[in-house]
């Protein structure tokens, strides 16, 4: 393991997956960050919702 805590291994995989698809999906640079940004945002809040729900379902 990279990291000694799940949310860093989070925050990076999120990163690194919202890179590669913005380079994907766009075509020019600023809509590559503006997309890039809005994905790694969404993952995050994703993630932290979906782990709140777990907690609560035990």
């Amino acid at each position: 393991m990279i990291f000694k805590s799940h949310l860093f291994s989070m925050i990076f995989y999120a990163l690194i997956v919202s890179i590669v698809f913005s380079f994907l999906k766009e075509d020019n640079a600023k809509n590559r960050l503006k997309y890039g940004l809005v994905l790694f945002f969404s993952f995050l809040l994703g993630a932290i919702l979906f782990g709140w729900v777990m907690y609560f379902i035990r």
